[in-house]
């Protein structure tokens, strides 16, 4: 499932990136009609509550979620594809943070190495004072960590509501915000043709990609889950090189490795104490 999910959001990663000239907030507000539209007619065939049985994480979930979804589309537009995805990718080492703290899953000290890499990984991808987007490339480190927020929320969800109710509260909560913005600011594009079949495939593939990662986090721990999200950073750079002919550099490619293999080495960390519990 996080397999399908890395290849979706490396599609609306291309995609928001090609849309760049339209509003952010009319982009959001597309990613979400589909899911808008589709899932509550799912949930009344199905007779599940629309509103869910905890309203408050739902909420936080939508909440965190939409925050995460506008950082991370307004990096899509501004920096390199490739950077923008591997800063995102920071978003597990802060879901086993938030697990930790909020789900009680345990932290060991050896994990502390695995965490300084990624950060490292972080800081080649960021470059604080060597770049000139610097601001977008903060904003994308809030944006994981906003992420890291909601990805916990559904593990924590897992046990209490439907997965399609969970996708309903976030595409309603991002979809309503953005509309609510875009009214206020009164600088609707009206799309071309050819862009508005984009923004609808956009959206498909944003509902699709909901599906499949909500399943995910409640399949499996979510500090398991994470690593296979990292996937996604290199459907991205075949994509940014295919679509957009954008290569990174090699401190982009070398902190994009260095966060790859902290998730694979926190991953083995979490095998090997499996197995040792068995």
């Amino acid at each position: 499932m996080m397999i399908i999910a890395s290849i979706c959001f490396a599609l609306m990663a291309v995609i928001v990136k090609y849309l760049g000239n339209l509003q952010l907030m009319e982009i959001i507000l597309f990613r979400n009609i589909p899911s808008m539209i589709i899932i509550p007619i799912i949930l009344r065939k199905k007779n599940i509550p629309l509103f869910g049985n905890n309203k408050l994480v739902l909420s936080m979930r939508g909440f965190f979620g939409m925050i995460g979804m506008v950082g991370m589309f307004y990096t899509y537009t501004i920096m390199l594809l490739a950077d923008a995805v591997t800063i995102q990718k920071l978003t597990p080492f802060f879901v086993v943070i938030f697990s930790g703290i909020f789900l009680k899953e345990k932290i060991y000290f050896r994990q502390i190495p695995i965490f300084l890499l990624a950060f490292l990984g972080g800081l080649l991808i960021i470059r604080p004072g060597f770049r000139i987007d610097l601001f977008p490339a903060i904003i994308g480190l809030f944006a994981a960590i906003s992420m890291a927020a909601a990805h916990v929320t559904l593990r924590y969800l897992r046990v209490s509501d439907h997965y399609l109710v969970i996708i309903n509260y976030f595409a309603y909560i991002s979809g309503v915000a953005s509309l609510i913005i875009l009214l206020f600011q009164r600088n609707l594009i009206i799309p071309s043709l050819p862009e508005f079949l984009v923004l609808i495939f956009l959206g498909i593939v944003g509902l699709f990609s909901q599906i499949t990662l909500t399943k995910a986090y409640q399949l499996a721990p979510a500090s398991l889950v994470s690593l296979y999200s990292y996937l996604e950073i290199i459907f991205t750079i075949i994509f940014s090189i295919l679509f957009f002919k954008e290569i990174p550099n090699i401190l982009s490619i070398s902190g994009a490795s260095f966060i790859i293999i902290s998730g694979y080495l926190y991953y083995s960390l979490k095998v090997i104490d499996q197995k040792n519990l068995e």
